[in-house]
């Protein structure tokens, strides 16, 4: 598995970097296409898992807490006649402090400049087909469809969580719902962890893509750098392990990540707002703070295929979610290049 060492690079500049690249050119046969899509919805929709799906891999962090996913990054999705660039963004809610604008901007500046915008939309809970009937979309999902609808890409529509239905039946008025909100490219049912719609989704996704060679290496899986999902994953064993609030108000920054081939050497600083998160964070004797770096460096060794030795401080950073220049300190910032 290759992980990239930049991140940011756009759609114009990914296809200029692949039409300028001969080996690229030559392995690549006419009828081969290759571009951006970006997954977006409301927080919690199913991005993540689904772009897990259709990589074949954990590469990004899913849970089932909304709003876990704070940046965008990129899953290249490679095969023999396509190569889809998946840009998994944060979902889309309304903004509350300088963080959750930044997200929001962030799953925007995804939806720009690519070639199809998948639209993700939970498919609700519904006992019978007369509740099934009467169900609408609700005005969060409709705020998120019309900013959608403002950026000019194809649209299409992934229903999430198929599985949730007792009966395919009760999907049909469901559909007809979406459909007369928006004219979509299309619209198909999925579940992600089943499995089902996926292959139909893969064609509906293809017609989108311009003919073009690959617009990254075929053994690339991501534009971000190691150190970054090592990041991810030990904010992710913060949600796992902690109460509800408090991993909201934590961040991560990765201080160094020594790659060896037989161990890798990791240090990590949490940072929270305020001396008594500090306090929870750590637990009684430390206890806290432990099984969080365990859960994080097992997860980490699984991600990478290596053991490795992970080491984390906590830091009072105080009120960084409300201070866009403790944000950007902390890496919360457009990406311009170089390592997360």
């Amino acid at each position: 598995m290759q992980i990239g060492a930049e991140h940011g690079q756009d759609a114009d500049e990914a296809r200029t970097s692949a039409a300028g690249d001969d080996a690229h050119a030559a392995a690549s046969t006419s009828d081969h296409r290759a571009g951006f899509v970006a997954l977006c919805g409301r927080p919690n929709v199913g991005k993540s898992t689904l772009l897990n799906a259709l990589l074949g891999t954990e590469l990004a962090v899913a849970s089932a807490l909304p709003q876990t996913t704070r940046e965008r990054m990129l899953g290249v999705w490679s095969t023999a006649r396509f190569q889809a660039v998946l840009v998994d963004t944060p979902g889309i809610h309304r903004a509350r402090s300088a963080l959750n604008t930044f997200m929001v901007d962030e799953a925007m500046r995804g939806a720009r400049d690519v070639d199809l915008v998948l639209m993700l939309a939970e498919i609700p809970i519904v006992a019978d087909s007369e509740t099934a009937e009467r169900w609408e979309p609700g005005p969060g999902a409709l705020a998120v469809l019309s900013a959608l609808e403002k950026t000019g890409r194809p649209l299409g529509l992934v229903l999430t969580k198929l599985d949730r239905l007792s009966s395919p039946g009760l999907l049909l008025p469901i559909i007809r719902a979406w459909s007369s909100r928006a004219s979509f490219a299309f619209i198909v049912p999925t579940s992600a962890r089943a499995g089902n719609g996926l292959d139909r989704l893969e064609d509906e996704l293809v017609r989108f893509l311009p003919e073009s060679p690959p617009l990254y290496d075929a053994e690339q899986l991501s534009d971000r750098a190691m150190r970054w999902h090592a990041g991810e994953r030990v904010r992710a064993a913060l949600f796992a392990t902690l109460s509800q609030e408090l991993p909201y108000s934590c961040a991560v920054t990765i201080e160094s990540f020594k790659e060896r081939p037989e161990k890798d050497t990791i240090r990590a600083v949490i940072h929270v707002e305020r001396d008594s998160q500090k306090a929870i964070l750590i637990g009684r004797k430390g206890k806290t703070i432990k099984s969080i770096s365990t859960r994080a460096r097992q997860d980490i060794a699984e991600f990478t295929g290596r053991p490795c030795d992970l080491f984390v401080n906590v830091k009072v950073t105080r009120n960084w979610t409300k201070n866009p220049v403790l944000l950007e300190k902390l890496g919360y910032h457009e990406p311009v290049g170089g390592e997360s």
